[in-house]
C-alpha cells in the first residue's frame, strides 16, 4: 500500500467485510467497530450494505469464512508497516490493523482445520464452500471501495 487513497480503499473495503462476516458468521463486532472508529478517525462514511445479510449455516462452511478472516490478519502485518509509513497510528485510523496484526484467530483457525481430520470429506467440502463464498465477498467489497475512492488515471492517459 503507497498512498493515502490505497489507504482508505482499504479500510472502506476491509470494513464492509467485516460487517457482513460478523452478521454472516454470528462473531461479535470487534473487528467492525475497530474499522469503524478508523473509518470516523479518516472521516470515511462505510460503505453501505448490499441486500440483507444471511447467516452461514453449518459449522463447516463457518469455520471456512473464519479462515479467510483470520487469514486477512497475517497481511495485515505487513499493511500495518506502510500504514504507519502513511502516518496513520493509534488514533488516526490505524487502529484495526495494530490490532488484527496481533491476533492469534490465524492460530486457532489451523487447530480448527487440524481437528476436522483429512479424511471428513463432507466437512471439508463445507469450509472450502464458506471459504469461496467469503472470498467473494472480498473481492466485492473492495470493488466498491475502488468506486468509491477510483484511482488516478496514468498521466499518458489524461
Amino acid at each position: 500500500m503507497d498512498t493515502v487513497d490505497a489507504y482508505r480503499r482499504y479500510l472502506l473495503g476491509m470494513h464492509r467485510f467485516a460487517v457482513d462476516y460478523e452478521c454472516a458468521t454470528g462473531a461479535l463486532p470487534r473487528r467492525s467497530a475497530w474499522l469503524a472508529g478508523d473509518l470516523a478517525a479518516l472521516s470515511l462514511p462505510p460503505l453501505p450494505a448490499e441486500g440483507r445479510c444471511v447467516p452461514v449455516a453449518g459449522h463447516a462452511a463457518r469455520l471456512g469464512w473464519h479462515y479467510v478472516m483470520a487469514g486477512s490478519s497475517l497481511g495485515a502485518r505487513r499493511l500495518l508497516r506502510d500504514a504507519r509509513r502513511l502516518g496513520f497510528g493509534p488514533g488516526r485510523g490505524g487502529d484495526f490493523l495494530a490490532r488484527h496484526a496481533e491476533g492469534e484467530d490465524w492460530n486457532a483457525v489451523l487447530a480448527q482445520l487440524r481437528g476436522h481430520g483429512a479424511d471428513d470429506e463432507a466437512r471439508g467440502a463445507g469450509a472450502v464452500a464458506g471459504a469461496r463464498d467469503a472470498f467473494t465477498l472480498v473481492y466485492t467489497c473492495f470493488e466498491r471501495s475502488f468506486d468509491r475512492i477510483p484511482m488516478p488515471l496514468p498521466e499518458d492517459c489524461r
